[in-house]
């Protein structure tokens, strides 16, 4: 009798606790830190978040490997989270939208961005097979997974995603998530959210919160092509890339693994055991050059190709231009190109 109580007492902190994060047996309330909602959960969106697609997200750093050396050490689960939280603050009674921004991301693989092109992955892709998988059909229910796919990728435009190039939910929350994580966001998340309104398909802002958003933008390209990110991101994907052809690692597993997966390969063959550790415990030894700098032959190159600069769409039909911080943007194509990166000269010591 004593054994049956204490069952009942622990299941019911469970509950309790997992009300928070979604994770109850019925539909709970998810509540968003950063933006401050509280959303009610639906039986879909709860499955949804139990299936190990969905959970995977939970390993996996958004910012990508520059999470190893930076504060920026969100996980892809918690962006996604908060993507949600927007789309469902501004169209709570569209069941397919709601579904699509928990699974926008399933099909990132290790370190997010970091390893695309490698071995031909591409996470879109990747996320037409996760969301073809058995696991995914059975948790949507009676939900079209095809309406699901199609707004995940844009095909049709929403506060998700869009080919219009108006910022986005999956954009916004992006970009406040790092803002937040590096210490520079002007105002509390909640603010800003409330300083949108949902005008047919799109995001529109006030004039004020689209100032403030501009700001985070052009803080965001300069956080891309700086050191702290490009070098790891050149380094990891040359120590994947040789993990790979040393026959450590096949090219087709990358989209299933989780960051510290990925890692602990790295830590344990022999082709890429001593400069990951360099990575993780020494990152303060990379340099990063522009093309046409000195540097030694042996650097890894890195091409930063694209920025993101989806503008937010200002109410009463604005003109962007007319913000502060618009001229800044015609500045941020020179931070694209080709860049190289090396260690300084020095003997590596592993820690045993």
């Amino acid at each position: 009798m004593q054994l049956k109580k204490e069952c009942k007492a622990e299941k019911q902190v469970d509950s309790n606790h997992a009300g928070a994060y979604g994770q109850m047996s019925g539909p709970g309330i998810l509540r968003d830190p950063l933006w401050g909602t509280s959303i009610a959960l639906s039986a879909v969106e709860v499955e949804l978040l139990r299936t190990t697609a969905v959970r995977r997200l939970h390993y996996v750093r958004h910012a990508g490997p520059a999470s190893l050396h930076t504060q920026h050490t969100s996980t892809r689960l918690q962006h996604t989270l908060g993507v949600f939280a927007c789309v469902s603050h501004f169209a709570p009674d569209w069941p397919e939208l709601r579904v699509a921004a928990l699974l926008h991301d399933v099909g990132h693989g290790p370190f997010s961005h970091a390893l695309e092109g490698l071995e031909g992955f591409d996470h879109h892709r990747h996320s037409e097979k996760v969301l073809a998988s058995e696991e995914i059909h059975r948790a949507l229910g009676g939900l079209n997974r095809q309406t699901v796919l199609d707004l995940i990728e844009g095909r049709v435009s929403s506060p998700l995603r869009n080919r219009e190039g108006v910022l986005h939910a999956d954009h916004l929350d992006s970009w406040v998530r790092s803002a937040a994580a590096f210490g520079i966001l002007p105002i509390p998340a909640s603010e800003l959210l409330s300083g949108f309104k949902l005008s047919g398909p799109h995001l529109e802002a006030d004039i004020d919160t689209a100032a403030q958003i501009l700001k985070l933008i052009v803080h965001e390209a300069y956080y891309h092509a700086s050191a702290d990110n490009i070098g790891p991101v050149a380094v990891l994907r040359a120590l994947t890339q040789r993990l790979i052809d040393a026959g450590g690692l096949r090219g087709i597993e990358m989209g299933n693994l989780a960051d510290e997966e990925l890692l602990a390969v790295l830590r344990r063959h022999p082709a890429t055991a001593e400069e990951t550790y360099r990575l993780l415990y020494r990152p303060q030894e990379l340099h990063v050059v522009r093309n046409g700098e000195a540097r030694p032959a042996e650097a890894y190159r890195h091409r930063l190709n694209k920025l993101y600069l989806t503008l937010p769409r200002i109410q009463d039909a604005v003109n962007p231009a007319i913000l502060p911080d618009y001229p800044k943007l015609e500045t941020l194509g020179r931070l694209l190109g080709e860049y190289h990166v090396f260690w300084e000269a020095g003997d590596i010591v592993e820690h045993h």
